[in-house]
């Protein structure tokens, strides 16, 4: 058999096998409701999902579980100098010296330890160094922990390699990514004994593994592990396929470029394309809409995190070098409130969705791309139904939206 033709064979035993689950997930949905999870359908952004995990690690919170998850959590940090029994409060959002605000800061009897929450997005200029400050000052000569909850690492501009190897010597710096945060998650609710928390830490680890990590349903897994590893020729073509994937996207992505190009040229519109951003699936890397050529602010799509993951959109200054005043983005963000709701606000952002915030123009599973095939079937697809029809009516609505407040957009 061709490779070609085993690629074929592979891909339609693994269709069969995903759309049998699918028929049989369907057919007991009554019972066991395998695709619900309770996190999926509370606050899921960033900030709520700091506030879940300060919610669990305040000992004499409402979970009624005293240290269990504190206790597991400083097990994974191995830094001696902080006990259970030590903590005096968790404060989220946490202000510090330099205006910013730390995810959540946990204060002992000796020292304290700042956790900062990155699932998605990704840092700003010379934030853990900020943090890192802050900590060491509130310490006030006590032990201190910047902990940088996230899957990959801090960008040279947030902190330094140099400083970044003074502070984990130091033992001052750890990273923990979200694969060990579901792990402790996972073991906390075992041993948790109020079922509805332990509920409530099981769909919370569920959610870290799929929305964050980018895991796929366990039971999908198992039965196209099953069909990969059935003969040696489907672990090959599988192998192949693997190996082919990036060069699909970055296909369908130039082709999708050419498209939304021209169709947004056909309703004097112009499309703001970052090629190399794109193509590396670099954090925060996007498109955009230019409504007016004389405007400074644009429809803008951002990737929150890297792999092209966490998708939302707004209307966003044109570069860092456009600096946005107070009442200019007041206007806009009145416009845009009255047209598509109410949302986030910044200098930077007038308007825009927030990441996991409820929106018309996107779902949920058309938000982050490096896993779910939805995007990538969208962005080909030519329909009313396709991203590209979508985002032209999409800009048209804001161009409307803004008419009024164009004064605001220069």
């Amino acid at each position: 058999m061709s490779t070609s033709a085993t690629v074929i064979d592979l891909l339609d035993a693994v269709r069969i096998r995903t759309a049998s689950l699918a028929e049989a997930k369907q057919r007991y949905a009554a019972e066991l409701a395998p695709d619900f999870n309770l996190v999926d359908h509370l606050r899921n952004n960033e900030v709520a999902l700091s506030r879940y995990l300060g919610l669990l690690l305040d000992v004499k919170g409402v979970h009624g579980q005293g240290d269990l998850l504190l206790r597991g959590l400083l097990q994974r940090l191995e830094r001696p100098g902080f006990e259970p029994q030590d903590l005096l409060r968790v404060e989220l959002e946490k202000r510090t010296h330099s205006g910013r605000y730390l995810d959540i800061y946990l204060e002992f009897r000796g020292g304290v330890i700042g956790i900062e929450n990155k699932p998605w997005a990704a840092d700003q200029s010379k934030q853990l160094d900020d943090y890192a400050g802050f900590l060491q000052a509130s310490a006030r000569g006590g032990e201190w922990l910047l902990v940088y909850a996230c899957n990959w690492e801090p960008s040279e501009a947030s902190l330094s390699s140099d400083m970044r190897e003074q502070l984990e010597e130091a033992g001052n710096f750890l990273r923990l990514d979200f694969l060990q945060i579901a792990e402790w998650l996972e073991e906390s609710a075992c041993f948790a004994r109020a079922p509805k928390v332990r509920l409530f830490v099981e769909a919370l680890n569920a959610y870290v593994r799929q929305q964050v990590n980018g895991e796929i349903d366990v039971s999908e897994a198992e039965q196209i592990k099953a069909v990969v590893l059935q003969k040696p020729e489907h672990l090959e073509a599988a192998l192949k396929v693997a190996q082919s994937i990036d060069q699909v996207k970055t296909q369908l992505l130039a082709e999708f470029k050419h498209s939304l190009g021209q169709a947004l040229e056909a309703e004097g519109l112009t499309l703001v394309w970052e090629d190399q951003a794109l193509a590396s699936g670099r954090a925060l890397a996007g498109f955009g809409v230019k409504l007016n050529p004389g405007h400074q602010l644009t429809l803008r799509f951002e990737f929150g995190a890297a792999r092209l993951n966490a998708l939302e959109w707004g209307i966003c200054r044109e570069s860092a070098k456009v600096k946005v005043n107070a009442a200019k983005a007041e206007a806009v963000a009145g416009a845009m409130d009255s047209a598509f709701g109410v949302r986030e606000h910044s200098l930077v952002w007038p308007w825009y969705t927030g990441t996991g915030a409820q929106d018309h123009v996107l779902r949920d599973d058309e938000r982050n791309w490096a896993i779910s095939a939805e995007p990538w079937l969208r962005i080909s697809d030519k329909s009313e139904q396709g991203f590209v029809s979508r985002i032209v009516k999409l800009a048209l609505e804001v161009r409307v939206a803004l008419a009024g407040v164009d004064d605001a957009m220069r």
